[in-house]
């Protein structure tokens, strides 16, 4: 017995071709190792210092990197941490944003530290409670690295 997909099922796939191919690729697959995901610092996304979660509501956490000239920082590690462990890793695309579809439970608050390429690292000092970074690492407050 052949299967023929329903109208449901083409509209479903066509809307997830729409959305892959508008953000320039994907990062949402399997993650490479336990609590890692997202970004791959060679894919270009879009709209680097937007609020990402605006529009992607099915990502957990995403934002974006810059490096202190302003310029879109490619490649900067991104780590929410409880307890001294990771529970998400991301690396920075070629627009500087970093992001996933994992599902992240923040509980309480988890702790954010960038690291840039070169080594420099800046850790935030409050814990997070969401995973929209750039809905208050705005113009005026960027996440920056070098």
């Amino acid at each position: 017995m052949t299967r023929t997909p329903t109208a449901a099922w083409r509209a479903a796939a066509l809307a997830l071709a729409t959305v892959t191919a508008a953000c320039g690729g994907s990062s949402t697959s399997a993650p490479t190792s336990p609590g890692t995901g997202g970004g791959g610092g060679s894919r270009t996304s879009h709209n680097a210092g937007q609020d990402c979660l605006r529009c992607h509501r099915d990502f957990g956490v995403a934002g974006t990197v810059y490096r202190t000239d302003g310029s879109a920082y490619s490649g900067a590690t991104v780590r929410l941490t409880t307890g001294g462990s990771a529970v998400v890793t991301l690396t920075s695309d070629a627009a500087g944003n970093f992001y996933t579809s994992q599902s992240i439970g923040f509980g309480s608050g988890l702790y954010t530290d960038v690291a840039g390429t070169g080594g420099a690292r800046r850790s935030m000092v409050a814990a997070v409670t969401s995973g929209a970074c750039n809905s208050c690492h705005d113009a005026s407050n960027r996440i920056r690295v070098d």
